[in-house]
């Protein structure tokens, strides 16, 4: 088996738990997923198989503003360790905000940004993610946590309830974005902190929920494990080169429309690897077919 199939996460299970069930379900050990989910988020969790767990790391464009969708609920008038509603609760306050405030708030998010890490998340710091050190009661020096560069692309408020202090709102965003962050921050602007409280990934690098399956349902056909490539140049080389290529040599290839970077290498429709071209020619980076 090689190739991609898209899991709607259900809730209560890690992104490990998946690829350990599916291991299990399909005799396969070669399993992994791209864009972890927290515990309690569900949908889009897209899973490569075999040959595929080679090129996960190319599974989407680097810089793509567009490249997760979120659903989120955020409550307000709480705050808690772990910026989810599940956390321990550090703080909570009575509030009297106006809905156009709400959306004031979240739509200042938009555009280009820095997120910190939180402390519960699989980030690492020497050699370690923060949940781990953050479960264990051990205090991280803040000035480790480096903050990232993000893009908030759209946030598109659905629903604000005053009454129950619920918010819902989608969120089209880079990858690295943390949700729970931009709940609690958006907390702070309000004056009455607020933690994420439900979330849905409804996209993830091309995937959709609409092509998600059940993680108890039957396996469907695999996607081809070239189809999250599609923002890589392609390239198709020779009998000759393919062998080349194959065996870890850089081969010859000229093409004045790709002077340099990363190219995806076929030979007769096949892909053959991941190639970098430079000014002498392509050399391998990942082969996934011997010839």
């Amino acid at each position: 088996m090689n190739g991609i199939i898209v899991i709607d996460k259900p809730q209560g299970m890690t992104s490990h738990d998946v690829v350990s069930f599916l291991r299990r379900k399909t005799g396969v050990k070669r399993i992994g997923h791209s864009g972890t989910l927290d515990p309690m988020a569900t949908g889009v969790l897209p899973v490569f198989i075999g040959k595929a767990t080679r090129i996960i790391e190319y599974s989407g464009k680097p810089d793509d503003q567009e490249a997760k969708l979120y659903r989120c609920t955020m409550k307000l008038g709480i705050e808690t360790d772990t910026q989810d509603i599940w956390g321990t609760v550090l703080e909570t306050s009575n509030y009297s905000i106006d809905a156009n405030e709400i959306k004031r708030v979240l739509k200042d998010f938009i555009g280009p940004g820095s997120q910190k890490p939180p402390m519960y998340s699989a980030v690492k710091v020497d050699g370690r993610k923060l949940y781990e050190y953050a479960r264990k009661g051990v205090a991280v020096n803040e000035e480790t946590i480096k903050e990232r560069k993000i893009y908030i692309k759209h946030i598109e408020v659905n629903e604000i309830n005053i009454e129950k202090g619920e918010v819902s709102f989608d969120v089209l965003c880079s990858k690295g974005v943390y949700i729970r962050t931009i709940c609690a921050d958006a907390g702070r602007l309000l004056g009455c902190g607020a933690v994420m409280s439900g979330l849905i990934r409804l996209k993830s690098d091309g995937f959709s929920i609409e092509s998600a399956v059940d993680l108890e349902g039957e396996i469907p056909p695999l996607i081809p494990l070239d189809e999250p490539l599609s923002w890589i140049p392609r390239v198709t080389v020779e009998d000759k080169n393919a062998l080349g290529f194959t065996q870890g040599k850089t081969i010859g290839f000229e093409d004045s429309r790709i002077l340099s970077g990363i190219v995806r290498v076929y030979r007769d429709g096949e892909l053959l690897g991941i190639g970098i071209k430079n000014d002498i020619g392509i050399k391998p980076k990942k082969v996934l077919v011997q010839l």
